[in-house]
């Protein structure tokens, strides 16, 4: 295997870089705000990037799932809550448009709205009530009802980052006709349509600036062009786990670029502060280099596993070498984050407690990493299956199920 960048992953990587360092400062005060950057937004449409993930087949970037974990490690280094929102946007562009689920006149139908009308995805699946540690089912209790002309959305979904910010949302709800309860169809809906409302909930410890608030619809119309109903997916939570890798593979390289970022600030902290009586900086210290050195050798880790999950997922597909590489990423970047972003601060002192200092922050974001799906149990659990070779269906669930 050869991981050396083209070209293309060398611009791509760069261009995110630039943008980075422009979310950089407005990241403490969206955090402190707990308000959406969508300045960062409108930047990212500027740059043309809504179609990172859309097939060149259909006008878009294509840039497979290493160029992209590229560009997500990038970005997060500068605003993780820009990143982590971002994200749900290419998922939901990936999810219709480079998946061979959706018919041709679908997917073209959704790459125009993303690369010509330069329209921002919210992506809604997750609801109350569900837990990522039961991995068997998503089954959405947020219903579409058919009527005249399109169908009628009743229910709620959660952790709906960046809805309030974008111009419309991918959704997934179980059509009322269909006696499957697991079974979905994807509808749009503008983000400003009769019927929906945005309930505040998101003040939460990190990532903040997602606004990844609950949203309620009461007889929301979704005309027929806007329903995707054939075919009907017969098992959302068989469906995610179809494409898991290509999912949740740039969530891995968000919270990468929460590690790495606390690890730069780190050094520079330790590099410019100087005790008062002493001749050296920090730096100099035995513990704070030990420290130092241990934060780079796992997130360096971390990297790679990310960024080799991500060709294997380019070159193979979704295969079980694939879906364990995924997991064995999203595990060690989740352990090695959160013992990084919480020795920056300890490596701060008191210095780095207080509020807008970005080690604070980084660690509070940070602290979400394990925690953000496939939760680290999770990981484990999955990753145990593949690696003995057990037959999946066979394994006692954990919980029993409801009659």
């Amino acid at each position: 295997m050869d991981f050396t960048l083209s070209a293309e992953q060398r611009s791509l990587q760069g261009l995110c870089r630039d943008l980075a360092r422009d979310f950089a400062s407005r990241a403490a005060r969206h955090d402190a705000e707990n308000s959406a950057p969508v300045e960062n937004y409108a930047a990212l449409r500027s740059a043309e990037l809504f179609g990172l993930l859309v097939p060149k087949s259909l006008g878009g970037m294509e840039v497979g799932m290493l160029g992209y974990a590229l560009a997500m490690e990038e970005l997060a280094q500068g605003c993780a809550s820009t990143a982590l929102s971002f994200n749900m946007h290419c998922a939901a562009a990936y999810i219709i448009t480079a998946t061979a689920f959706y018919t041709p006149a679908i997917r073209a139908r959704v790459a125009r709205m993303i690369i010509d009308e330069r329209r921002l995805f919210a992506n809604l699946i997750s609801e109350a009530g569900t837990t990522n540690l039961l991995y068997s089912t998503r089954a959405s209790g947020m219903q579409a009802t058919r009527v005249d002309g399109g169908y009628r959305l009743n229910g709620k979904k959660a952790f709906t980052s960046m809805f309030a910010a974008a111009d419309c949302a991918l959704i997934c709800v179980h059509p009322a006709h269909v006696e499957n309860p697991e079974s979905v169809i994807m509808v749009v809906v503008p983000t400003d349509a009769p019927g929906v409302v945005i309930e505040r909930v998101w003040d939460t410890l990190g990532m903040r600036a997602t606004q990844s608030d609950n949203v309620e619809f009461k007889d929301c119309f979704v005309p027929d062009e806007l329903a995707f109903d054939t075919p009907v997916v017969p098992s959302i939570g068989e469906f995610l786990r179809t494409h898991e890798s290509l999912i949740n593979l740039p969530y891995t390289a968000v919270y990468l670029g929460v590690g790495l970022a606390a690890l730069a600030h780190a050094k520079a902290t330790a590099l410019g502060r100087l005790a008062k009586g002493y001749s050296q900086p920090m730096a100099y210290h035995p513990d704070v280099r030990r420290r130092i050195a241990k934060m780079h050798a796992e997130l360096e880790a971390a990297r790679w596993l990310t960024r080799h999950a991500a060709w294997l997922a380019d070159t193979e597909g979704q295969t079980p070498a694939t879906q364990a590489a995924m997991f064995r990423a999203k595990y060690m970047v989740g352990e090695a984050v959160t013992a990084a972003t919480r020795s920056a601060l300890e490596l701060g002192g008191a210095h780095g407690l207080f509020k807008g200092i970005a080690t604070e922050r980084l660690f509070r974001d940070g602290a979400t990493a394990s925690i953000q799906q496939p939760s680290s149990d999770v990981c484990l659990a999955q990753l145990s299956i593949l690696e003995l070779g057990l037959d999946a269906d066979a394994v006692v669930p954990p919980l029993p199920r409801a009659t």
